[in-house]
C-alpha cells in the first residue's frame, strides 16, 4: 500500500506514510472486504474529517483517486504518484 500510495490518499495531502493508517474505503462490514482495492493510506486529519463530513473517496483500478464532497459541489482528483527511478 505505500508504494502504491506514497502518502496520504486524500487528494492534495502530501503526509508521509508514518503519520497515515490504513483505512477502508468501503466498510469491510458492508460488503468492502480487505484487500488493497479497498485500502487507502490516510493521515488522522483525513481520516477524522473524511467520514463525518460525508466525503466519498473512489479508488480507480489505474490507482487515480477522486473525492467528492458531500454536497456534491466539489470533486477533487489525485493521480498516481511516479514511481521512484
Amino acid at each position: 500500500m505505500i508504494a502504491r500510495d506514497r502518502h496520504c490518499a486524500f487528494p492534495g495531502c502530501r503526509q508521509r506514510p508514518a503519520a497515515c493508517q490504513v483505512h477502508h474505503i468501503s466498510p469491510a462490514a458492508t460488503a468492502g472486504g480487505t484487500s488493497l482495492g479497498n485500502l487507502l493510506l490516510l493521515c488522522a486529519f483525513h481520516t477524522h474529517r473524511r467520514a463525518p463530513l460525508g466525503w466519498q473517496l473512489t479508488l480507480h483500478p489505474d490507482a487515480t483517486i477522486t473525492a467528492i464532497s458531500p454536497d456534491g459541489q466539489r470533486t477533487l482528483h489525485r493521480q498516481p504518484p511516479a514511481r521512484a527511478a
